[in-house]
């Protein structure tokens, strides 16, 4: 047998290998910023557009058949949204920024600093949120929400609006907490609304998958790692092919 031979057969295998290392990379390759791949074309991405600038002290938009939420909506601008945030965040730094600069600090103005005038009020060092994940904590249902508004605000005026505008807000603040069905609030069925269940548990697991059932987030993580492998398998298997097929053959020649 030719001498030429195993050098010949490992130099194929080590092409076959090259191919594969190359195929492999050509895979992982990342997309250019700013190009989209679709099947080896690249496209360039639409030219962003500038934000324009919100006002987040104007009224909210009217919808042509509004909800009692939407009507909500109209009378927490009118009424609440000065001291409980555009996103009922509360009377935050940051909320109080959005007002003109004369205006940003309440307790040193003459309308509700520690002597108002006569048809202003002294506001209080804190207003709570009314929206979002730590909000209305005091509250176990929107009814009780509702009992105490239409009792205690607005504050400057307590009890001022009618029932059916306080029967609005709270669907408003219903509705921001993903509670409100689309079913008009009456003082009837307000309190049907809970904010949390009656037996609220401190710690909340995350629900395990069902038996047989794969984790999907799990499966995703791992199939990288399954690539990265059976490339190491295959280059690993290349070469001790080859050892195997040198030394079988240096046998041969020595017999």
């Amino acid at each position: 047998m030719s001498s030429k031979l195993p050098i010949a057969l490992i130099v194929t295998l080590w092409a076959w290998l090259l191919v594969i290392l190359i195929t492999h990379n050509a895979k992982q390759e990342t997309i250019k910023p700013g190009l989209i791949q679709l099947q080896g074309t690249h496209l360039p991405l639409a030219t962003p557009q500038p934000t324009p600038t919100i006002d987040r002290l104007a009224a909210p938009p009217t919808v042509e058949n509004p909800t009692q939420a939407d009507e909500g909506a109209q009378l927490y601008w009118l009424y609440c949204l000065s001291c409980h945030g555009d996103r009922g965040q509360g009377l935050t730094d940051e909320w109080r920024q959005q007002y003109p600069p004369e205006d940003q600090n309440c307790w040193s103005s003459g309308c509700h600093g520690k002597r108002p005038y006569e048809e202003g009020f002294t506001l209080p060092t804190v207003v709570p949120a009314v929206i979002g994940h730590d909000s209305l904590q005091r509250f176990e249902s929107i009814g009780q929400v509702y009992n105490f508004i239409s009792s205690a605000m607005p504050y400057d005026n307590p009890g001022h609006l009618s029932e059916k505008e306080y029967l609005a807000i709270t669907a408003f603040l219903a509705r921001a907490h993903n509670l409100w069905d689309g079913t008009p609030l009456t003082t009837e069925n307000v309190g049907n609304f809970r904010l949390r269940p009656a037996e609220a548990t401190s710690t909340i697991a995350s629900p395990l998958p069902a038996e047989g059932q794969p984790n999907s987030q799990n499966e995703n993580q791992s199939q990288p790692d399954e690539t990265i492998n059976t490339f190491i398998i295959g280059l690993v298997a290349g070469i001790i092919g080859s050892l195997i097929i040198v030394l079988i053959l240096l046998q041969r020649r020595m017999k």
